[in-house]
């Protein structure tokens, strides 16, 4: 693939700790509050960041469905996804023998409407393959956390 640093759309978010599990996302002219459940030892003010993650996805198909959708030259007049993530916490526990990160993420498309159904395999492999979150979960990318 062509990497062209100049044509690259850069993107922002300030995180920011409350207290506890608790922290804030900035971007643009919003905020999302992060948190974890009470059953984790947060105090449930918000999503966790693993379905921040997956809500992300779901958002990202959707925004590709709709623009694969006017390209094929139909109207994605519903979008209704199940986004569904295996997680064992003994990785984040430290447990050196178990990965941290989602081992598993399954979408189950609910409902489409606005697209042919001859035509949904075609646009389901357009939306995967042009998603960028998508593209992000399905290869690596490098995340460097800089000391400061």
């Amino acid at each position: 693939m062509v990497r062209d640093k100049k044509r690259l759309k850069n993107f922002k978010v300030v995180v920011g700790k409350k207290s506890g599990f608790e922290c804030e996302a900035k971007m643009r002219d919003f905020s999302i509050t992060i948190d974890e459940p009470e059953a984790m030892g947060g105090t449930n003010k918000g999503p966790n960041p693993i379905e921040v993650l997956l809500a992300s996805l779901g958002g990202c198909l959707d925004f590709t469905g709709t623009i694969v959708a006017k390209e094929m030259g139909f109207e994605l007049e519903d979008f209704q996804l199940e986004i569904n993530a295996g997680l064992d916490p003994r990785g984040v526990g430290g447990d050196i023998d178990v990965m941290p990160g989602l081992q598993k993420v399954e979408v189950e498309i609910k409902d489409i409407k606005g697209i042919p159904e001859d035509k949904i395999p075609e646009f389901v492999a357009q939306v995967q393959r042009r998603c960028p979150v998508d593209d992000t979960f399905g290869r690596s990318v490098d995340v460097e956390v800089k000391p400061i």
